[in-house]
């Protein structure tokens, strides 16, 4: 992963957070899909560790495979497909608990 594009993804996804929290809070309404302003950076450490559980078994970069067909590509198609239902799942998880938050009166 280049450097400077980390450091920009990561810079808004910091800022989509606090903007999610700060809508959490003022917006009072337990029905809000605020929470999933706070995935972004929750992905994003999700994919930091799975990167470097990838890194240490197959010591090389994960490829992305949406429509790549070509033969020796299963570990990296494992992997996007394990990273992805995990940060969909993320997601609903951090949804569901801020909405019960919300309703619990935080």
């Amino acid at each position: 992963m280049k450097k400077n594009s980390f450091r920009i993804i990561l810079v808004l996804s910091i800022l989509v957070f606090f903007v999610g929290v700060v809508l959490h809070f003022t917006e009072g309404d337990p029905n809000s899909f605020c929470g999933a302003l706070l995935t972004p950076l929750m992905s994003l450490g999700l994919y930091g560790l799975s990167r470097k559980v990838f890194l240490s078994r197959f010591e090389r970069e994960p490829r992305d495979t949406f429509l790549d067909w070509q033969s020796g590509l299963a570990a990296d198609r494992l992997f996007n497909i394990v990273y992805f239902a995990s940060a969909i799942c993320l997601e609903l998880v951090t949804m569901g608990g801020m909405m019960k938050l919300a309703k619990a009166g935080w």
